[in-house]
């Protein structure tokens, strides 16, 4: 409910808020509300199922759909936030060509591009998933992904790719990124104070180059928790699928710990909107607007 109310509510503020609408980085940030939003309410069937110890009750039809709709928004998700994370990048390393290269045009040309991709990515979930009982002659089922080939090899070869390309590829390169902004923004106050004053009103061009060095340092804070979020929240299924790859003794999925997994991907859904009050004024006052 907290994450559907606050990612809504991210949604809302930045639509009615004009100058929150003019910034890239924001346009980016509600894209990733969506994402998380629409996370939050398919998720939530499927999790509270699993909670009361029932499977999955509601037929293959929505086992389909509504797996394919929480895979393209993890997929639409990760590839915001590497996305907000590069803007970053270049609007404070590379200012002058963040004119030319982060245009509001081109960051909605980009997420145009990222939803597209990622319902190309999340095309095997609609595809192959089907509802199975958890062990033959069970009464329980799970919606599941079956190949219908070499089921296990495939799988796990599609398990590779994804954790590849959605978690530890996006994870690196954000470290990566954020260490090189982090020291920028830290090492370099005084070039971009400099950078702001002019002949008349100094104090004042200092006073507002301060300020702007600030709302950057907030919001790449903002961002990096977000980050650190996500790691903490998709570290115990990538950890247990490379242990199982490594291992000569695999650790078999228990359900505590399947519901463990899914309720903690709900958390990093839910955990973004009170990162936004904490660390951005505009969305706590707007919060507060609202509610």
């Amino acid at each position: 409910i907290v994450g559907v109310i606050g990612n809504g509510l991210v949604i809302f503020v930045i639509l009615i808020d004009r100058k929150m609408r003019k910034s890239v980085t924001n346009i980016f940030i509600m894209n990733l509300a969506i994402a998380d939003f629409l996370i939050m309410t398919f998720g939530i069937p499927e999790l509270v199922q699993f909670i009361l110890n029932r499977g999955w009750l509601l037929g293959e039809g929505l086992c389909r759909f509504n797996r394919f709709t929480l895979v393209v928004s993890l997929y639409a998700s990760v590839m915001s936030l590497v996305s907000v994370c590069i803007e970053r990048f270049v609007a404070i390393v590379f200012p002058i060509k963040a004119h030319i290269l982060c245009t509001r045009k081109k960051i909605i040309c980009i997420i145009m591009l990222i939803w597209p991709a990622a319902v190309f990515c999340g095309l095997p979930t609609v595809l192959f998933n089907r509802v199975i009982p958890l062990r033959p002659g069970h009464e329980i089922a799970l919606c599941q992904l079956i190949f219908p080939y070499n089921h296990l090899s495939v799988f796990l070869s599609f398990k590779y790719v994804e954790s590849g390309i959605f978690y530890f590829l996006p994870i690196l390169t954000q470290v990566i990124l954020y260490c090189v902004i982090g020291r920028k923004l830290y090492a370099s106050t005084e070039e971009l104070c400099t950078r702001f004053q002019m002949r008349q009103n100094a104090k004042n061009q200092t006073d507002r180059a301060s300020e702007t060095i600030r709302a950057r340092k907030g919001v790449v804070k903002m961002l990096i928790a977000s980050v650190v979020i996500y790691f903490i929240s998709y570290s115990p299924i990538q950890i247990h699928l490379l242990y199982n790859t490594f291992s000569d003794s695999p650790l078999p999925a228990s359900w505590s710990f399947l519901v463990f997994v899914m309720t903690m991907t709900h958390v990093n859904s839910a955990a973004n909107p009170i990162l936004y009050c904490i660390f951005s004024q505009n969305f706590r006052r707007n919060f507060k607007k609202c509610l």
